[in-house]
């Protein structure tokens, strides 16, 4: 098995450092620019206007984002690489029957929580036809080297997104469980269902935290993972509810969820090697908060998560992920 991790073709080159330096907002209005820290982390952390930082990591600075995730060039490389992986088990981009309407031209598609853009410019260059537009709280994403037909936008979700009922095709967002309380997600839903066309299509994928058929090690880990998300009020199941509450928006119909299982550990080739990779890369960013939770000291938690990838060749567990798809009617 194996998977392409080139980057996605770009109108012109750009290096990595200048994409990611910080700029003023969009010219659309976005509430972020005031941003300030409201959760304080007690391991060596640093706060200017702009980002927090902890453990020598950076970290977006928003109010009311409850996102944990860093957002440095470490952190961006793993989410390029998992873009990738996911592409590669799923087969596709995306589930959602939009093909037609994405060559034909015309299509205007939103995706919440863009990071990086990898996604949006792999879609931009297949389609040319289209319009894609990434919004994300944090500037990552490419200021300058991009397709002719992307737009990057500054933007939270939870403050209401800058555009007009009914404005687009198709609607993706991925990975965002972690950022969400359960309200928090119905209110997301809302904003989104308001700003799909009808007969628009909306797509949420989510994988599983925790790889189902694993051993003791993989609990005790995530279990720190867990109980810092759960101190955050997020909803680590949220992929249970999200059928119920797409139904519950009264504005959805043909709602059906697909399901993907795929081995995970180094046991399981390169794909299974990259899953498990992107997990310990989470185990090591926090590496302090998650050793102290589980009392141990920082060189036994290093050998812990050494234990980990042994223990995963021995039980051989795998990840399942879900793609939830809906159409706006009314």
């Amino acid at each position: 098995m194996g998977a392409c991790l080139c980057k996605p073709k770009l109108r012109q080159r750009q290096k990595r450092r200048k994409l990611h330096r910080r700029v003023p907002a969009s010219s659309i209005s976005s509430p972020l620019s005031d941003a300030h820290l409201i959760m304080s982390d007690t391991f060596d952390c640093g706060v200017n206007e702009e980002y927090r930082f902890i453990d020598g990591r950076r970290f977006h600075n928003v109010r009311n984002s409850k996102y944990m995730m860093p957002c440095d060039d470490d952190e961006l490389d793993r989410l390029h690489v998992l873009h990738y992986i996911c592409r590669f088990i799923w087969k596709c981009n995306y589930s959602a029957p939009i093909h037609d309407k994405l060559s034909s031209g015309g299509a205007l598609v939103l995706d919440i929580g863009c990071g990086t853009g990898t996604w949006v410019v792999e879609m931009a260059n297949e389609f040319p036809r289209s319009h894609f537009t990434g919004i994300d709280i944090s500037p990552v994403f490419p200021r300058e080297a991009k397709p002719e037909n992307v737009l990057f936008v500054e933007a939270n979700l939870l403050d209401g997104l800058p555009y007009n009922d009914n404005t687009f095709d198709y609607v993706h967002m991925r990975f965002l469980m972690t950022a969400f309380s359960k309200q928090e997600w119905e209110r997301a839903l809302k904003e989104i269902v308001r700003v799909t066309k009808i007969n628009g299509i909306i797509e949420i994928m989510e994988d599983e935290l925790e790889p189902r058929n694993d051993g003791p090690i993989s609990r005790l880990l995530h279990s720190a993972f867990l109980s810092d998300l759960h101190s955050r009020n997020i909803d680590t199941t949220i992929y249970n509810h999200m059928f119920d509450m797409l139904m519950n928006t009264r504005q959805l119909a043909n709602i059906k969820a697909e399901e993907m299982s795929t081995s995970f550990g180094k046991w399981a080739d390169r794909i299974g090697t990259l899953l498990a990779e992107n997990t310990a890369n989470i185990f090591r960013t926090f590496r302090t908060k998650f050793s102290s939770f589980l009392g141990l000291e920082p060189d036994e938690y290093d050998k812990l998560l050494e234990a980990w990838y042994c223990e995963l060749n021995e039980c051989k567990p795998y990840n399942v992920g879900y793609r939830f798809l809906a159409t706006k009617y009314k």
